[in-house]
């Protein structure tokens, strides 16, 4: 005699199991600062924006807003974009922006990316700490100068001898 315990059934739908997703702006530091006045500093107000990019850049949803702000300025002008997102001023992001003039290099500079020595630069001239990617290719860099100014050295040495 066999007992059946349960019964099985095919279902094509698994079940939700996993709830409704949090959506990352709630995570973001912006969400929980006391004053919004920070992420809009006036253009001429530069420890004002200096702060709000220091704020971003400890943000652990850095990247998606990075990500949110291209995909919703994407081909605007610098007029038309406003306040610190993802850590980045207006004029930046429009820098970086591919579909516009400065994005294909026709018309502005575009920004070094992040990984390299002169992004690196821009970090300690923007009163950045620099991200782990540029700290490396920075000290990579001097390594680098070090070794050539000991090669340069050595051949003025033998030269002279």
């Amino acid at each position: 005699m066999s007992t059946t315990l349960f019964k099985v059934t095919r279902s094509h739908v698994a079940p939700d199991t996993l709830g409704r997703a949090v959506d990352w702006r709630t995570l973001g530091i912006c969400s929980t600062a006391p004053d919004d006045e920070l992420w809009f500093p006036e253009a001429t107000d530069t420890a004002t924006t200096r702060e709000a990019i220091a704020t971003c850049l400890g943000c652990p949803v850095l990247l998606l807003c990075r990500q949110a702000a291209a995909e919703e300025e994407r081909g605007d002008g610098k007029a038309s974009r406003y306040g610190i997102r993802g850590g980045l001023t207006p004029v930046q992001r429009w820098a970086a922006d591919p579909h516009t003039q400065a994005g294909k290099g026709k018309g502005g500079r575009r920004l070094a990316p992040c990984g390299t020595d002169a992004a690196y630069d821009r970090h300690r001239r923007n009163g950045e700490q620099p991200c782990d990617p540029c700290r490396r290719a920075h000290n990579e860099r001097n390594v680098q100068v070090r070794a050539e100014a000991r090669h340069r050295r050595t051949t003025t040495e033998r030269s002279a001898a």
